[in-house]
């Protein structure tokens, strides 16, 4: 049984390269190498959640 299944390494590479998904992802890696997304690391980041207790204590304290 042969070691490499693939023989040719450079016309496999070629194939791959030619696939859209890897189109793709290579398009996207130079966009974000090149920061084209920078917008989208800041966007991620979330406030924290609101403390609805306080709102249930003012309201319960509002009531008493």
């Amino acid at each position: 049984m042969p070691k490499a299944v693939i023989e040719d390494w450079d016309q496999f590479s070629a194939y791959l390269a030619a696939q859209p998904f890897c189109q793709w992802s290579a398009q996207k890696q130079q966009e974000l190498a090149s920061g084209m997304h920078s917008e989208l690391r800041r966007s991620s980041v979330q406030p924290p959640p609101k403390n609805d207790n306080a709102d249930l204590a003012a309201a319960l304290a509002a009531m008493a």
